[in-house]
């Protein structure tokens, strides 16, 4: 998916089979992943991070690695 497709309140699901779901719960530069794990002496992207939910557990990445891992958003009740 593409960054400007991520929406805060969404749910998304990976892709491939499409078992792991993520909720977007807040988009922002204070959300930027605390640990950089870039190849060494590479900068950490200029982006703001998502804070997603899974499986009750809170996390964050960088928006472009969220975009890059989301298959598609989940619409509708399943």
């Amino acid at each position: 998916m593409k960054a400007s497709e991520i929406k805060v309140g969404s749910t998304y699901v990976n892709k491939g089979t499409g078992r792991t779901r993520r909720t977007v719960l807040a988009i922002g530069d204070e959300y930027r992943p605390a640990i950089w794990l870039g190849a060494e002496g590479s900068k950490p992207p200029d982006e703001p991070g998502v804070r997603f939910t899974q499986k009750g557990i809170n996390h964050e990445l960088y928006l472009s690695a969220f975009a890059s891992w989301a298959g598609s958003e989940i619409t509708g009740i399943e």
